[in-house]
């Protein structure tokens, strides 16, 4: 509402929706939470997409599942993000529940981290309901650092971490300065993302790279859309999607509904393209140039952590392999080491399996070709997690792929 997005009307329409449902004042989550499943039952299923711009910068607002059940939509939603929105609740209570073991806060913070999410936003929320207190945003400040500081977020020596108290409803420390907030003096978290600089991974020099997420047919025309990691791509040229290895051309580009005539790294995009029907696209394919260096692969070599498993890891366990916008049945082929975990150096040559808490080198085999590259190489292709039983039980990064097939592999 505050950037005019929303005008006052549709509020009022939200609002009676929200007393309907028995949901008052629920009226701000129903802006994001569009099916009638998510307001009626309160919980954000998917992974919604809203645009708005600053005087600086055109931004892409995914607002992703919080609920355990709907992790692998929430990972869906952090692969196409630059930036994490940590949102904390500062109630008496709900921060405890959402952050002891089991808790939440815990998986997502690793999860944004492994999606290769660089920068993250920690907002402890409802502070106006706390009365702005300071020894209660000083008390959940103190128990979140040291974790995010495990997980890659450090606000002192990576810079990558901010804290922010805030009143969500009220847009306290989001759009404006709090008035009764003497004792925080830093930005406003959308005075914070205006001036932000984003490390530059990739540049539009690059080989394209877009992961797709899906693709519609709108008017008789087949549109693929998701976020460009790499490279450019104008109306006009001919791309590829791979694993399938068709080829199309882009008729039209389209930015939170604004066309153009070219899009970079960066650009939530939906391409119209010819040459390709939608049926022929899977989430998790990627567009990219004619001729790549992209490639997909049936195996690849990765350093795995195991972090929370029912049972020992062996050859042959099999789990649901999340990279980028993809989600693929995988299994582990072989583990060929288990490695100290702060120096890397091998600890045991081809063990016979593995536990929570250890570090090995394995080979994994996907059920269906995926595109990805070595971590070194392109960092967002190259991370992953593994999920079983619907909870994660493994992070990884991509060390090798391999050239080899299921048939000539097997013999080795």
């Amino acid at each position: 509402m505050e950037k005019g997005l929303v005008d006052q009307r549709e509020m009022d329409k939200l609002r009676r929706e929200a007393e309907v449902n028995h949901r008052e004042g629920w009226e701000y989550a129903y802006v994001m939470d569009v099916s009638e499943e998510e307001r009626t039952k309160g919980i954000t299923r998917e992974t919604g997409a809203a645009y708005l711009e600053t005087e600086k910068r055109r931004i892409t607002v995914l607002d992703a599942p919080g609920h355990k059940a709907f992790v692998p939509s929430m990972i869906g939603g952090a692969t196409q993000a630059d930036v994490c929105v940590l949102v904390i609740s500062s109630r008496t209570g709900e921060f405890e529940t959402g952050f002891e073991k089991g808790g939440q806060t815990r998986e997502h913070a690793m999860l944004v981290r492994t999606c290769g999410v660089r920068q993250m936003i920690c907002v402890i929320n409802k502070m106006d309901e706390m009365k702005w207190s300071q020894e209660r945003y000083d008390e959940i400040v103190g128990k979140l650092k040291p974790f995010l500081r495990q997980n890659g977020y450090d606000a002192d020596k990576a810079k990558n971490l901010i804290f922010m108290p805030v009143a969500g409803l009220t847009g306290e420390n989001l759009l404006k300065q709090s008035g009764v907030c003497s004792w925080y003096s830093g930005p406003t978290m959308m005075d914070f993302i205006d001036e932000l600089v984003l490390p530059e991974s990739k540049t539009e020099e690059d080989v394209l790279c877009v992961p797709l997420v899906g693709a519609y047919k709108d008017d008789g025309k087949t549109f693929i859309y998701g976020k460009v990691e790499s490279g450019s791509i104008a109306v006009g040229e001919k791309i590829q999607v791979l694993p399938a290895k068709q080829e199309a051309v882009v008729e039209g580009i389209s930015i939170e509904s604004t066309e153009f005539e070219k899009c970079y790294p960066g650009d939530n995009v939906h391409l119209r393209v010819r040459g390709i029907d939608e049926a022929d696209i899977h989430t998790g394919y990627v567009a990219t140039s004619v001729p790549t260096s992209l490639r997909a692969v049936e195996y690849f070599q990765a350093r795995v952590v195991i972090l929370d498993v029912k049972n020992i890891i062996c050859a042959g366990s099999r789990f649901m392999l999340h990279i980028h916008a993809a989600q693929e049945e995988a299994s582990f082929h072989k583990l060929l080491a288990k490695v100290d975990k702060k120096t890397g150096e091998v600890t045991e040559k081809e063990p016979v399996c593995a536990k929570a808490g250890d570090v090995v080198m394995a080979r994994i085999e996907v059920d269906r070709p995926l595109v990805m590259e070595a971590h070194k190489d392109f960092d967002k292709m190259g991370r992953f997690m593994l999920r079983d039983e619907g909870k994660t039980i493994a992070i990884g990064l991509v060390t090798k792929l391999y050239e080899s097939t299921r048939e000539s592999l097997a013999k080795k």
